[in-house]
């Protein structure tokens, strides 16, 4: 969703004349989408059968179909190209490893990626894959998350958490934990005791709330949704809400990453646009975010809890250091404007059906 939206802006600024759909396959982005104003309808995207993928090409008949990173439907790409549209994919990420670039049982996943009129892609490696399978319609444009992210900067959020609660403390975020990173940080809490924390939750059930209230007692947990109230005692703040992360970056000394100890990380594009240090568990290669956060000098990458305390005291050091923003600004800068990218390639598409 934080893909599309900034690319949804566009098509809604520079094309007001043409009606937009947006559609979602998963019931959790259907339910949370907000920006209804950028579109004139939002519905649900069927199972991916042919008898499916027809019906729906033959009621919308879309003069074009913009496709977000890996949502890849071969039959509705298949029916959709047979009814004239227009086809883009875009941010899009490939990997060595993926289907499309088998030479033994990739051939039919190859056909899925050419019927694209034009493909945007994130990095390099995704246009040498490309091009690899004799794609030649790709372009490299970024992702456009950076876009997106820059916008909730300036979105207007105020913090429900007191400010005597940063009084004389170094806080470090902990965004979308899974139970290594809570470890990590209750561990953290033990041995710097001017340390404190935010934690937001990847599951923020009841139950899930409560276990981590009950795992943190002794550092007098409070919820987000229970302040402002007294902090003075609290060095634990527990978002037990969604919506909050990606603006509370903001009021963070430092961003813990979750997920990087399990299936794959969290993003580390929300606390990079608000230049924060970041530090996160190894599992983090399916993204290209982190290996480059590294290599710039303003991430670092923990294997334990026995590692956590002296990495981030070294990378807390090196946000201090005069180029480390100077760092941050250039990296962002390479990094946004890519929705400008994917716009004109929208709108080169458009031109060239016209013809």
């Amino acid at each position: 969703m934080e893909q599309g939206l900034p690319i949804l802006k566009q098509v809604r600024e520079q094309l007001p004349e043409h009606q937009i759909i947006v559609s979602f396959f998963s019931p959790s982005g259907f339910e949370y989408f907000e920006r209804k104003e950028l579109c004139d309808a939002v519905i649900y995207l069927p199972l991916d059968k042919k008898s499916n993928a027809e019906k729906f090409a033959q009621i919308l008949e879309p003069e074009l179909a913009i496709f977000i990173k890996y949502d890849i439907w071969p039959n509705l790409l298949r029916s959709l190209k047979n009814r004239g549209s227009k086809l883009i994919l875009a941010p899009a990420l490939f990997r060595p490893e993926q289907i499309y670039f088998n030479s033994l049982l990739g051939g039919f996943f190859k056909e899925t990626l050419l019927r694209f009129d034009k493909i945007v892609c994130q990095d390099q490696r995704s246009l040498d894959l490309l091009k690899s399978i004799g794609y030649n319609d790709a372009i490299l444009g970024g992702d456009s998350r950076f876009d997106q992210a820059l916008e909730n900067t300036k979105q207007d959020f105020t913090s429900s958490i007191p400010i005597s609660f940063f009084q004389d403390s170094f806080c470090i975020i902990l965004g979308s934990s899974w139970p290594p990173e809570e470890e990590i940080s209750l561990n953290t809490l033990k041995e710097n005791p001017e340390i404190k924390f935010i934690i937001a939750p990847h599951d923020i059930s009841t139950s899930n709330i409560d276990r981590i209230q009950n795992m943190f007692q002794a550092f007098k947990p409070l919820k987000y949704s229970e302040l402002p109230g007294n902090t003075s005692n609290s060095r634990l703040i527990i978002v037990d809400g969604i919506g909050q992360l990606k603006y509370l970056y903001r009021v963070a000394d430092l961003a813990f990453i979750g997920g990087g100890f399990g299936k794959g990380l969290h993003s580390t594009i929300e606390p990079a646009i608000y230049r924060l240090p970041i530090i996160f568990g190894p599992n983090h290669h399916k993204f290209i975010e982190p290996g480059e956060l590294i290599s710039a000098g303003l991430a670092m990458e923990v294997q334990s809890k026995e590692r956590f305390s002296r990495k981030y005291q070294e990378l807390r050091s090196r946000a201090l250091e005069s180029g480390f923003q100077t760092k941050y600004q250039e990296f962002l800068k390479s990094k946004l404007g890519a929705s400008n990218k994917i716009m004109k390639s929208i709108l080169d598409l458009l031109r060239t059906d016209e013809k």
